[in-house]
């Protein structure tokens, strides 16, 4: 498969556990809590993780978990500010995207933001940022 590779340098991504990754992408969560402060705004890619530890919460939001894709960037949405204190911050967020093809494949990083290095995370990047485009193009 030939793609171009074309999406914004500064993109990051977030792997959050599964649950979390789609109640953000859905709506349903607008905050983040992290141990440490971000500067970052603007798109973040969601990355729901293979780890089934927070698997309990699913029923919380409603979430089937026979439907999701772990291993794989899942939405995006935009980090609008930072709020918090040593050890306990708070990263708001708005506009959130669930993709209607989640970028699979895709193994996701210890770091709390991560970008693409490989060629293929490119690729999975290039992929992300066409779905958010689709996304904006359709609600303007």
């Amino acid at each position: 498969m030939n793609i171009e590779i074309n999406y914004p340098p500064k993109l990051k991504a977030i792997s959050i556990h599964a649950p979390f990754a789609y109640a953000i992408c859905i709506g349903m969560k607008e905050a983040e809590y992290r141990s440490q402060p971000t500067h970052r705004r603007g798109w973040v890619l969601i990355h729901a993780s293979q780890s089934k530890q927070s698997d309990d919460y699913f029923a919380d939001y409603g979430i089937d978990p026979t439907t999701v894709k772990r291993g794989a960037i899942v939405g995006a949405v935009k980090i609008t500010s930072c709020v918090g204190s040593p050890g306990n911050y708070i990263y708001h967020l708005v506009n959130p995207i669930k993709f209607n093809r989640p970028v699979e494949g895709v193994k996701g990083k210890q770091a709390i933001f991560w970008g693409a290095k490989t060629d293929a995370e490119k690729i999975a990047f290039t992929i992300a940022s066409e779905q958010i485009r689709e996304y904006l193009l359709s609600t303007t």
